[in-house]
């Protein structure tokens, strides 16, 4: 005979983390697209159809998970800010690791494969002209970099620190973030015009004249 519990249906709340999992998926499969479109078409030309062209997805899906353009846009930009966090966030704020070797290794990651790459710089170059117009973007902005300062600044001081010098720590960190915005801007325009490690170099031997 076969008993009242192997008669009894599963329970049903296993499948709830997968759903939840597939909505997240999708998403981000969604802004993923976003961010590609903007790299393409920019802001402007980031149409909802293109969106839903590059995702390969109907424009009702989108609609199901965003409210509007705008959102689908604040959350690229976000997904954008994130990865650049990810990218450079651990080497800024290990207080293990030497300060000059920080510093090395930010400036190495700036240039590098995983962020100095045409498609991704060209997401960022087509935000340039939103984040003006747009109170959440101009916010996400002012907190990246405010934060971005801070983290350079503290990482300035300590290799003044260990090399016994007196250098305005301020005011070479935004000297720095300017160049590194720089050269991407440029690169993106043109990336025969110069290389990531002439990028790099260029940026190293700044702060190493810095302690001279």
């Amino acid at each position: 005979m076969t008993s009242m519990e192997s008669t009894r249906p599963k329970p049903k709340r296993s499948s709830e983390p997968r759903v939840r999992e597939t909505v997240e998926v999708r998403r981000k499969s969604l802004i993923q697209a976003a961010m590609r479109s903007i790299a393409k078409y920019g802001y402007a030309g980031s149409t909802i159809d293109k969106i839903c062209s590059e995702a390969q997805v109907s424009r009702g899906l989108i609609n199901h998970h965003f409210q509007s353009k705008d959102e689908l846009i604040r959350q690229a930009y976000r997904e954008l800010c994130e990865e650049w966090s990810f990218q450079t966030r651990d080497m800024l704020l290990s207080a293990e690791r030497d300060p000059e070797d920080k510093m090395r290794s930010i400036i190495r990651a700036s240039f590098g494969p995983a962020l100095f790459k045409h498609d991704y710089i060209g997401i960022w170059v087509g935000f340039v002209s939103v984040i003006a117009k747009s109170p959440t973007l101009k916010r996400l902005n002012r907190e990246l970099i405010a934060e971005d300062i801070v983290a350079y600044q503290k990482i300035f001081e300590a290799i003044a620190a260990k090399r016994g010098k007196t250098i305005n720590a301020r005011l070479a960190t935004i000297t720095l973030l300017a160049m590194i915005d720089g050269f991407w801007t440029q690169w993106y325009l043109d990336p025969s015009a110069f290389t990531g490690d002439e990028a790099a170099q260029a940026c190293s031997e700044y702060v190493e004249r810095l302690y001279s």
